[in-house]
Parts: structure tokens; C-alpha cells; sequence
């Protein structure tokens, strides 16, 4: 599926975090999400910043809280999962995470972008 020109480098970080994901549910992604840690904020705070206006504005509030829950769950899962906990379920949530904006949110900020 090709994705508008502005939402790819979103998507391409998407890799990085599935990566992580994996790592985290294999038992050996505490190091890898330390070192991530400022990089999937900034991807967070990118989304909330750029896409939740755009949500807004199409009438999608579901999918605005539904993001903004997800992104509070994450970092509580990543705080835990540094400390050595929970991470399996860190992992896991954060491949569902990805999927549903892959899947269902970037194809309503397409949806409602102006065309470039």
C-alpha cells in the first residue's frame, strides 16, 4: 500500500519499533528501548502534534483517544519494561500499537489530508 508522501518517514520508524517489539517479547530488548527511548517520544509527540489536529478536524474522536491512550499505555509498559518487567506484554503492545495506525488510523489522515 503506498502512503502519502508526508505520513513515510512515520511509517518507515514503524520497522524500527516492530524491531523493538520483537526484542522486547524475545527477552532481549531492554537495551535496544533504552537507547530508543527519546526516538519513540519524538514519534509520539510527531503524531499527536501533526495527526491528532487532522483526526479532529474529519470528526474522528475515537481514533484521537484511542492514540492518546495507546501512547500514555506505551510509556507506562516502556517504564516497566526498562526495569526489567513486563516486557513480553511492552513488545506485544506495541506491535498491536503499530498495526492499528498502519492499518486504521494513517488511512483516515489520508483520507481527510489535502491533497500535496
Amino acid at each position: 500500500m503506498r502512503r502519502d508522501p508526508r505520513l513515510v518517514p512515520l511509517s518507515r520508524e514503524h520497522h524500527a519499533a516492530l524491531r523493538l517489539a520483537r526484542a522486547l517479547i524475545a527477552g532481549t530488548g531492554v537495551a535496544m528501548l533504552v537507547q530508543m527511548r527519546a526516538e519513540l517520544q519524538a514519534h509520539f509527540d510527531e503524531e499527536e502534534r501533526d495527526l491528532l489536529p487532522v483526526l479532529r478536524a474529519a470528526g474522528e474522536p475515537a481514533l484521537v483517544d484511542r492514540l492518546l491512550r495507546e501512547h500514555a499505555q506505551l510509556n507506562a509498559l516502556f517504564d516497566a519494561a526498562a526495569a526489567g518487567q513486563h516486557c513480553a506484554e511492552a513488545g506485544e503492545a506495541l506491535i498491536a500499537h503499530v498495526r492499528f495506525e498502519e492499518r486504521e488510523m494513517f488511512p483516515a489522515v489520508e483520507a481527510a489530508l489535502v491533497p500535496a
